[in-house]
């Protein structure tokens, strides 16, 4: 039996969207939602560089806690960040010094939640499924043209369970390629502001550059 083109084309929209029952818009609002879920959210991160002009792999691993209004917690090796929306503290561990600076000082791209959850002010151009660690995945190629100059390409990757981000990659206009992998991403209800403040250690110089 011969099908034309064009019942050959109608059935692979139909299956498509049998397969797909919501639409890659519809995926991304609902990653939304999951956000409006609590105050804060605490993270463990992995993030690999992949620099177009060199074949040198950059990693770091990180953990993070950040809530609305530029407050955030970021612990890197050997030098942690503090921010309460107002001022910044850059503890530098191994030197036993911390400096502090303005937060409207600073570039927004120094914001470590500006970085993981920009995807959430794209529009959504394409989705696919993947499996991530015996996951099931949403993969999400984005429109990075909000962030012109800054990225050519973004894509995010969502748990099919609860819409959580799990994967973010960028790439730049110098075509660096970077991965961030995201673990143990939780909602927290409630947390006081004193979390994103600096509390004096004895023994660490405190530099003021506001």
């Amino acid at each position: 039996m011969k099908f034309s083109s064009r019942v050959i084309l109608f059935l692979s929209l139909a299956l498509a969207q049998g397969v797909f029952a919501l639409t890659a818009e519809q995926v991304l609002d609902k990653s939304k939602s999951w956000f409006k879920s609590g105050k804060a959210w605490s993270l463990n991160f992995k993030a690999q560089v992949f620099q177009a002009d060199s074949p040198e792999i950059r990693t770091q691993s990180g953990s993070l806690v950040v809530t609305e209004g530029d407050k955030f917690k970021l612990d890197l090796s050997g030098i942690r960040f503090y921010s309460d929306g107002e001022s910044l503290w850059q503890w530098n561990v191994d030197q036993k010094q911390v400096l502090i600076k303005a937060v409207e000082d600073l570039s927004s791209s120094l914001h470590p939640s500006e970085l993981l959850f920009k995807y959430l002010n794209c529009k959504a151009l394409e989705m696919g499924e993947a499996e991530l660690s015996k996951q099931k995945i949403w993969t999400l190629k984005l429109d990075p043209s909000k962030y012109a100059g800054q990225f050519t390409k973004m894509e995010v990757w969502l748990s099919q369970k609860d819409f959580s981000p799990v994967r973010l990659m960028t790439e730049d206009p110098a075509g660096n390629v970077s991965w961030y992998n995201i673990v143990d991403l939780k909602v927290v209800k409630n947390i006081s502001n004193d979390e994103f403040k600096y509390k004096p250690v004895a023994g660490v110089d405190e530099i003021d550059m506001r």
